[in-house]
């Protein structure tokens, strides 16, 4: 793809301008919207984010096909009252500017699939660059935040690199914004099963996936809401902890804007035989915590995630399951969990 050079401006402001400022009914304001700006707001788990462009056409949704579940209806926008917690403006490499990344301090680098992500902070500010260099790219992608991750640019080399830059930042940036408002994303495969949802932790290779295959196999009525990063939230007024599906799911597709209130935690172990049993409070933070998205370098950040994982754990059961692969093992955790 060819994109030409274009200027962008904040999507949550731009929204606000039509809403407040114009007389005109909500479908003209929303197609308005849509045409000057090429923007698409998400909902996931509890909260809004978006996108924009002006790229003639662009539309998030089509680069990550993930995103087209939590795709917010334009006759929805207008209703919808959840917070946009950021926005991220696209824009091709052609035409943008050149910027000195040397004042940046480094706060984490880190590697998967192939690419090494770094992210750094502009001391003395809230803004941060998140770079990327992408499997079988020689050029770094670069995203610039400000205002603590509330809003960014990405500029796109208009490669085959594009899609999984775009939607590892718009992850990244999701767990940044949610860290302080009692949600996690969470390394987890969930089962939804009688009304109830039920996450399976571990480390990578610990076999998730492969017990909630089990349980699908084997178990009457469960169904896969999200095989690797659903999204948790605990609400404090209810007491209530709900697990949604999220647009990040590995390297299973399984992309669903669905929810379900949060059964039980289960933390796996590859062992020669099977068997369960139920954490304490400090076990279970302790099994939980590693399973949260977190950017540690920043403290507010770091926190907000460990007083989300203190609630979970307090008022959540959390089991410690070592099993070997087969259907005994799940179906002594359902007997047990349910």
């Amino acid at each position: 793809m060819n994109y030409p050079s274009a200027s962008f401006g904040k999507l949550e402001e731009y929204i606000y301008l039509y809403v407040v400022h114009t007389n005109n009914n909500p479908i003209t304001i929303q197609k308005r919207m849509k045409e000057e700006r090429n923007a698409q707001l998400f909902r996931v788990g509890p909260c809004l984010f978006g996108t924009s462009s002006s790229i003639p056409g662009w539309k998030s949704e089509e680069l990550i096909p993930s995103l087209s579940p939590f795709l917010l209806p334009e006759k929805e926008i207008l209703e919808n009252k959840s917070k946009i917690i950021f926005s991220l403006n696209i824009q091709p490499e052609k035409g943008s500017n050149e910027k000195d990344n040397s004042q940046y301090h480094q706060l984490v680098e880190f590697e998967w699939e192939g690419a090494t992500c770094r992210i750094s902070a502009l001391p003395g500010t809230d803004s941060h660059l998140i770079s990327i260099l992408a499997p079988n790219d020689t050029k770094e992608y670069s995203a610039y935040f400000h205002s603590d991750f509330a809003t960014g640019t990405l500029s796109l080399h208009e490669t085959e690199a594009d899609a999984f830059v775009l939607n590892n930042i718009l992850m990244m940036v999701y767990a940044f914004k949610t860290a302080c408002t009692d949600t996690v994303l969470m390394h987890a495969s969930v089962i939804k099963k009688d009304g109830k949802g039920y996450l399976f932790l571990g480390k990578s290779g610990t076999g998730k996936s492969t017990h909630t295959r089990l349980w699908l196999e084997n178990i009457p009525g469960c169904e896969l809401l999200n095989d690797d990063n659903p999204i948790v939230h605990y609400n404090k007024e209810t007491g209530e902890t709900t697990v949604y599906g999220s647009p990040w799911s590995g390297k299973t597709p399984c992309y669903k804007d669905d929810s379900v209130p949060a059964g039980a935690f289960v933390r796996l172990e590859q062992a020669p035989e099977n068997i369960i049993k139920k954490e304490g409070a400090a076990r279970a933070f302790a099994s939980l915590l590693p399973a949260c998205s977190c950017l540690k370098a920043v403290e507010e950040l770091n926190n907000g995630v460990i007083e989300t994982v203190k609630l979970l754990a307090a008022n959540l059961p959390v089991y410690h399951l070592k099993c070997l692969p087969d259907r005994a093992a799940a179906e002594l955790s359902f007997n047990t969990i349910r």
